[in-house]
């Protein structure tokens, strides 16, 4: 029986051929991450694909984004016109990537901060239209009508044992009238931890969120014309399932060193927001391919763009901003009005 193993086990092993796979080149693609909102200017951010076996560092990284020849946005107004925003690159807001907008506007800011940008308002349809290399991509969507939230407040968390972590809840009356589509978005605009770099310090640091980050999207075809109580968790680290989704209210901790450590509490800024058919595919897709980051199991899911001769996604927010500090019995009923660094 011995031999007969290892005369097996040697045919197994002389059967054995080492394949090298040719992979294909991925065509070069753009990659539109565009948004235009009421009351703000249009933004496009342009990048180009990469293939999924390419190694990503700093440098492949900054080189993604691209150059477009031109890129403007226009409405159809009622006398049957075009009302163009030609879009110029921008570097330096805040921390953010290349952003292609209208520099026009930016530039008035300081000069007329309280002028509304009229532009951009709910119930247009809007066109994208970008060149780059001897290409036309193109793309079209339409900011709906805001509907706000009734109200938020903040509560103990009832998944969580620890006694500073709370939850948003929010109260929404959604119209008989209309279709919605909603989309949430969140950031801590305040949150303290013990400093990063060195987790056995006795430093407290404020490490607000970069920007907006995904927390749901869906219709309400299940509530259409409905008023009901939801709930708004923290976006999901990373994508990871098992992460924290409650808020930080004020406490303290007790260092190594026997120190008291103050942890003030989170703020959160809320967007609120109606998109578009097109658009919603998109996010949903999005948000569940974020949710399961990681999982070898998961089931390859391909984005729907709304992108002509490209990839990506052009979406018009009708947008509602709330700010909220992590306060126990804290309702929030007044919108808040977003600074441009805000809606990003």
């Amino acid at each position: 029986m011995k031999k007969y193993i290892y005369i097996i086990s040697l045919l197994l092993i002389s059967c054995q051929e080492e394949i090298t796979l040719e992979l294909p080149q991925s065509q070069d693609k753009i990659v539109v991450e565009g948004s235009i909102e009421n009351g703000f200017p249009p933004y496009v951010i342009l990048t180009k694909n990469q293939g999924y076996f390419e190694s990503i560092d700093e440098n492949t990284y900054n080189n993604l984004f691209i150059d477009a020849d031109t890129v403007k946005v226009w409405y159809i107004n009622d006398a049957g016109e075009k009302e163009i925003k030609l879009l110029e690159k921008i570097m330096g807001i805040d921390s953010l990537p290349p952003i292609y907008t209208d520099k026009d506007h930016l530039n008035n800011l300081v000069a007329t901060p309280d002028i509304p940008y009229d532009f951009s308002q709910e119930g247009r349809t809007y066109y994208l239209e970008i060149k780059w290399n001897n290409q036309i991509i193109s793309s079209s969507t339409t900011i709906p009508k805001v509907t706000p939230l009734d109200s938020l407040w903040v509560e103990k968390s009832e998944n969580e044992d620890k006694e500073f972590k709370y939850d948003i809840r929010a109260l929404y009356s959604d119209p008989a009238d209309q279709n919605n589509n909603i989309l949430l978005k969140s950031k801590r605009v305040q949150h303290y931890e013990i400093k990063r770099e060195d987790t056995s310090s006795c430093e407290v640091i404020n490490y607000p969120d970069f920007s907006l980050k995904l927390v749901d999207a869906g219709s309400d075809i299940l509530i259409n014309g409905q008023s009901f109580e939801t709930f708004f968790p923290k976006p999901k680290d990373n994508g990871n399932p098992f992460s924290d989704r409650s808020y930080n209210a004020d406490h303290t901790e007790i260092c190594d060193n026997g120190d008291t450590l103050v942890f003030k509490n989170d703020i959160v800024l809320i967007k609120y927001c109606q998109i578009d058919e097109s658009s919603l595919k998109f996010w949903r897709g999005l948000i569940r391919q974020v949710g399961t980051n990681g999982n070898p199991f998961a089931e390859p899911l391909n984005l729907v763009s709304n992108i002509t001769n490209g990839l990506g996604i052009f979406t018009g927010y009708g947008s509602a901003y709330y700010m909220i500090p992590i306060v126990k019995d804290t309702v929030i009923f007044e919108q808040y009005t977003p600074e441009i660094i805000d809606i990003f």
